[in-house]
């Protein structure tokens, strides 16, 4: 991989090595369990800021708990008050943020497979809708394209988003377990593609195929800073 720590990197700048995450791949596991074991939950990065990561956390609890509060009775004008206020206090301080810092991104924990893929089940609420009953069909891109980074790192490949295609089978259900899975497909020099699926029950609700490339991007607030990301040796 090709970067300036030899590990995965993101628009924050290179990460600190992680003992968890660097060995994060299944040839790493293989070699220690054999060519058979049980599912290994995705090991999650070091935050790069836990004040930042609670923050995110109670913001969800907020969107989650006012998505079900339309037409109720209850008063939301002094909530909108207290909410204006803190908005006003954290506005103007953002450098950007990513992964479990998106704060629209579902909290999906997926786990690596033995056959090279990376699964998860989630149940997606009110927050998440479209159509009537059904998940917005934004939200199952962003899940798709973290997914997919994990699946690529599992594989030893590392890369950013070059080309992303994506099919709607069936509707995504809203309150039901989703299960979503990604595992690398095909290989070829800098190119990673890699598959990704949505099902609901046996049903099939969204297939998708992304193209991962190595890249280096400037760091946002930090001009003199690129981050590389490499998608192999």
């Amino acid at each position: 991989m090709a970067s300036d720590s030899d590990g995965p990197s993101t628009h924050r700048g290179p990460l600190p090595r992680h003992e968890a995450v660097d060995n994060f791949q299944l040839h790493s596991m293989r070699e220690l369990l054999g060519e058979s074991f049980d599912p290994i939950p995705v090991p999650d990065l070091p935050p790069a800021d836990p004040e930042l990561d609670r923050s995110v956390a109670a913001l969800r609890r907020i969107r989650d708990a006012i998505s079900g509060l339309a037409h109720s009775e209850v008063e939301l004008g002094d909530i909108a008050d207290r909410l204006e206020e803190v908005a006003e206090l954290v506005s103007g301080g953002a450098t950007g943020g990513g992964g479990r810092e998106i704060r629209s991104a579902p909290p999906v924990h997926f786990h690596a497979h033995d056959d090279g893929s990376v699964r998860g089940e989630l149940t997606l609420g009110l927050a998440y809708q479209g159509p009537p009953g059904c998940v917005h069909g934004g939200i199952s891109p962003l899940i798709i394209d973290h997914m997919m980074g994990f699946a690529n790192h599992w594989g030893g490949r590392y890369g950013m988003t070059a080309h992303y295609e994506i099919d709607y089978r069936s509707p995504t259900p809203l309150l039901q377990p989703l299960r979503f899975r990604a595992w690398v497909q095909e290989v070829d020099g800098r190119k990673t593609w890699t598959h990704a699926t949505i099902h609901a029950g046996e049903r099939l609700c969204v297939a998708a195929r992304g193209l991962f490339l190595e890249a280096s991007v400037p760091v946002p607030g930090r001009p003199d800073q690129r981050s590389t990301i490499g998608d192999g040796p």
